[in-house]
């Protein structure tokens, strides 16, 4: 179930968008991430966000094998332009743009913690995975 969604390829590999958060959560311990009820995604911003940390070798592997049972979703020019809508028009910082642009031109709904600000983003879906 793993793997990259291609540039411009329309089918949804997933159905849940995962935000770099709730990886977070995962990876600490504090939650647990499980594919039982939906089939897990998350962009490549919420890549580049956990491995922006600090990460030691050992748990820069350790996101690399969680975000490796995913899909993972890239950042292509309709996303961008989504992105730079919905920062214009709510306001939200740019990862979090691109993360909610993502979620819409695929027809995702996320899974986050951030309810505030991606609640602001009109027809997105957001769900808190237990």
């Amino acid at each position: 179930m793993s793997g990259t969604v291609p540039s411009g390829e329309w089918r949804v590999v997933a159905d849940l968008l995962v935000d770099t958060d709730v990886c977070i959560d995962h990876l600490v311990g504090r939650s647990r991430l499980s594919g039982r009820r939906s089939r897990l995604g998350y962009s490549v911003i919420t890549r580049a966000e956990l491995l922006s940390g600090g990460a030691s070798a050992f748990e820069a592997e350790q996101i690399r094998r969680l975000l490796g049972a995913m899909t993972e979703y890239p950042v292509d020019r309709q996303i961008a332009e989504e992105a730079g809508r919905i920062r214009s028009e709510v306001g939200i910082r740019l990862p979090d743009a691109l993360i909610a642009a993502t979620a819409l031109v695929h027809g995702l709904s996320v899974d986050t913690r951030n309810m505030s600000d991606f609640r602001r983003v009109r027809g997105l879906r957001l769900r808190r995975q237990r």
